[in-house]
């Protein structure tokens, strides 16, 4: 079945949002009778069956509603916009498919852009959610200065850096050693963390971790990690 995204649908009226609607209708020309299902966002998606296709709206009766629990294991990222905003939102896609719960831009104090399109980025986790049928949207919080976002945390709190001279783990180290139900990984930007925002990070609990002998890009670091934590979130279910 086609999986439709619409944080707004109502069952009781069966009408699928106007974005959706033709999607539904012009591009996969979908008829009277079909199925296909609609998420929420939020946990809910409803079977559904096209009672009528018009040609900016289509009519849906519903069938069944099946609800999603949270899982049980979530993980955030902290990852300082890169100068080339396609580079972060390559990033926010590609940790939406992964099953990221929630994407913190983070304000440091080598941050190469400090303003962001959020209207376009809560289009590209939408479209992310939709085409990897999550049953839960990300949340997109606002850009997030570096000391109010060493808050956040509240299981296993990590800091990605490139100071080989203090002690970091491996990442696959931190996540393995803690059976943990959150996990927040901070990223810096191309300059890397200060050393005093690292030690501030210390201070707060945070762990800290090195990604590999190879040097990653901002972005590449991000999707680095979202790709293990989901890997550990997936060997822990």
């Amino acid at each position: 079945m086609h999986y439709f995204l619409d944080p707004q649908f109502d069952p009781q009226v069966g009408l699928l949002n106007a974005d959706e609607s033709r999607h539904a209708v012009k591009s996969l020309r979908l008829s009277p009778g079909e199925l296909i299902e609609v998420g929420t966002g939020a946990g809910v998606r409803y079977i559904c069956s096209v009672a009528k296709a018009e040609k900016n709206s289509l009519l849906l009766a519903v069938d069944e509603t099946v609800e999603i629990s949270r899982p049980e294991f979530t993980f955030s990222i902290a990852l300082a916009p890169t100068k080339n905003a396609s580079r972060f939102e390559w990033f926010a896609e590609k940790a939406t498919e992964m099953g990221v719960s929630e994407i913190i831009p983070l304000q440091t104090a080598r941050t190469e852009r400090p303003r962001l399109n959020t209207d376009r980025l809560e289009r590209i986790l939408h479209a992310a959610t939709k085409q990897s049928r999550r049953a839960y949207l990300p949340t997109l919080r606002p850009l997030t200065d570096f000391a109010e976002a060493l808050k956040q945390g509240s299981g296993l709190n990590l800091i990605a850096h490139c100071e080989s001279e203090r002690n970091r783990q491996a990442i696959t180290t931190a996540l393995n050693q803690n059976g943990v139900g959150s996990v927040l990984i901070l990223i810096g930007p191309e300059g890397d963390f200060t050393q005093s925002e690292i030690e501030a990070a210390a201070v707060a609990g945070f762990t800290e971790i090195d990604l590999g002998e190879n040097r990653l890009r901002t972005e590449t670091a991000g999707v680095y990690c979202a790709a293990l934590t989901a890997g550990f979130q997936m060997s822990n279910q």
